[in-house]
């Protein structure tokens, strides 16, 4: 088994076992489906007596279920201009209910009443994850300003903020005992281990038990604590699912199966279980015990956002950006086979390592930076936006560069500070606009020279045929991020002139190819907003532009 990377033998020494009857599997039969959200379902949370399940929405409302009955029971208002609830998560003792929202904000609610108890103002960015300490006396938040705060809830005194992670911090999850807590951010894997008073304690997972995954994609999106708080699950932007020794800091196994991203994991109460959900519409079960991949849920038609178990283990819930959560029953255990099938390497790494070498990081002082795509070697020809350009025509241009070891280098700072350096190694260059579009926001650059090791990208004159519901990917250098990343999308129409994606694009992508499984050039990024919707520009205006310009290059039709 080349991809799951574990010791059956080892984990059964290490894991406290409650039961000796080896590998099983638990069949869960859909029976409900909650629909009436407005927005996008960014989150779930039951409470700890299974009978309300509370939804976050992108709409910026809070919505509490009966889940017994299927029935919504109340809307809470999270806030006056529908800003996106991001996450949301019950205190033990069950009388409060927290959201956090896209502009940084934390509400408190009390559940009897349903009113808002107050509001939290400290975090720059938005609300990525919400956990109460198991007494309820300290809520933990952690945010893409890359902070982890600790408040009292109870008088809304901010106790510690918590720096270190060099990314936004994702998620957080308390131990079972209440003594520590875990923290996962987009930082190489890192996940650190903090007391309750916010010292930190260690940090485990390093970017070496990584190696071979292409930039971007160590990021830690979910940690969860197993029951008896001896192992740590953490899911990562890969698809990947890792389980950690807490006595050792080993990694213990790695699961595989999810095509990209996994954004929500939790054990169930009795601990045998493991549910995952990710950007591949699915909601996925694994035995925790053998590493085991026992079932596959579907029926979203878009991500799955967040999973999560009632706590009396009866009921099994799944949100999605679809805007409706699907419940799940229990069926009666039955026995499988420890040794499942070895799954495919992920087609997106392998689309990644055929195409970073065309990709570029292009900075334009004054006006802002961006990425584009080497189409031509011959000609030394390449593609950005025209908002990138500004009314220079003359842009620098940086070329992914590998230390030592080979590996892509991603600090930012490197390649500010050592121009010269890679200038002489060839990956530093000046970019000269040769043509310009304004309307479409294509600009092609010609560049001055460019490493020995950079490829053009594989492009057609016309547009691929590419299907909604399609999975595409997109490069870049996203502003603020790690250079050289890639995310996945959701290719939803073409409007001819530009083809609609659904997917977290960041700034600094734009002028980022986006490509189809094949890892062929479907068009560049031109835009995107805060709702995940990107805009791209369609390889066919690259032609276009190219033979209204009557530029030479190898692929002019003679």
């Amino acid at each position: 088994m080349k991809q799951t990377y574990f010791s059956i033998s080892t984990l059964f020494l290490v894991t406290t076992l409650s039961f000796s009857n080896g590998s099983f599997a638990q069949n869960y039969v859909h029976y409900a489906t909650l629909t009436g959200h407005t927005g996008t379902v960014r989150s779930i949370a039951y409470s700890p007596d299974s009978e309300i399940l509370a939804s976050g929405t992108g709409d910026g409302k809070i919505y509490l279920w009966d889940v017994h009955i299927g029935k919504l029971q109340h809307i809470l208002m999270g806030n006056e201009e529908n800003i996106e609830i991001e996450i949301i998560a019950y205190s033990p003792d069950g009388r409060t209910l927290a959201s956090g929202s896209y502009d940084g904000a934390i509400s408190l609610w009390d559940v009897q009443t349903n009113q808002l108890l107050k509001t939290f103002i400290g975090h720059k960015d938005s609300v990525k994850s919400l956990a109460f300490s198991k007494d309820s006396h300290v809520l933990a938040s952690g945010s893409r300003d890359k902070t982890i705060r600790l408040w009292n809830p109870r008088t809304g005194k901010l106790l510690y903020t918590l720096a270190g992670h060099t990314e936004p911090v994702m998620s957080i999850a308390y131990s079972p005992d209440g003594l520590t807590f875990a923290s996962g951010a987009f930082d190489e894997s890192k996940i650190r281990l903090w007391t309750r008073t916010g010292q930190l304690v260690r940090t485990i997972g390093t970017s070496e038990l990584l190696r071979g995954v292409g930039p971007g994609q160590n990021g830690v999106m979910s940690v969860a604590y197993s029951p008896d708080g001896n192992i740590l699950a953490s899911g990562a932007y890969d698809g990947t699912i890792r389980l950690w020794d807490l006595r050792t800091g080993k990694l213990l196994c790695t699961l595989t199966g999810h095509t990209f991203s996994v954004r929500s994991i939790a054990y169930s109460p009795d601990g045998r279980l493991l549910a995952s959900t990710g950007w591949d519409k699915t909601v996925r079960l694994w035995d925790v015990f053998s590493g085991v991949h026992l079932q596959t849920l579907t029926g979203h038609t878009f991500l799955v956002s967040s999973v999560a178990y009632s706590p009396d283990g009866r009921t099994l819930a799944s949100g999605s950006y679809d805007e409706t959560i699907r419940l799940w029953r229990v069926s009666a255990p039955q026995g499988t086979n420890i040794n499942p099938p070895t799954p495919p390497k992920s087609s997106a790494n392998q689309v990644y390592d055929r195409a970073i070498r065309s990709v570029m990081w292009t900075v334009n002082p004054g006006i802002g930076e961006g990425s584009g795509v080497l189409i031509d070697k011959s000609f030394k020809l390449a593609v950005t936006n025209a908002h990138v350009t500004g009314t220079q025509n003359t842009i620098d241009v940086y070329f992914p560069a590998p230390d030592e070891n080979g590996k892509l280098i991603k600090d930012r700072n490197f390649y500010v500070t050592s121009s010269d350096v890679l200038k002489r190694l060839g990956y530093y260059t000046k970019g000269h606009v040769v043509a310009k579009d304004e309307k479409t926001d294509l600009a092609i650059i010609r560049l001055e020279g460019f490493p020995e090791t950079a490829r053009e990208i594989d492009w057609n004159f016309t547009t691929p045929t590419t299907n909604a519901g399609d999975l595409v990917y997109i490069l870049g250098n996203p502003g603020g991020q790690n250079l050289w990343r890639w995310t996945l999308g959701e290719f939803l129409n073409d409007h001819g002139d530009f083809l609609h994606i659904q997917s977290d694009v960041f700034g600094g992508n734009s002028g980022g190819p986006v490509l189809n499984k094949q890892g062929v050039l479907l068009g560049i990024i031109a835009r995107s907003d805060r709702h995940m919707n990107a805009l791209a520009i369609p390889v066919k205006d690259i032609n276009r532009l190219l033979s209204e310009s009557q530029l030479k290059h190898s692929r002019s039709r003679r």
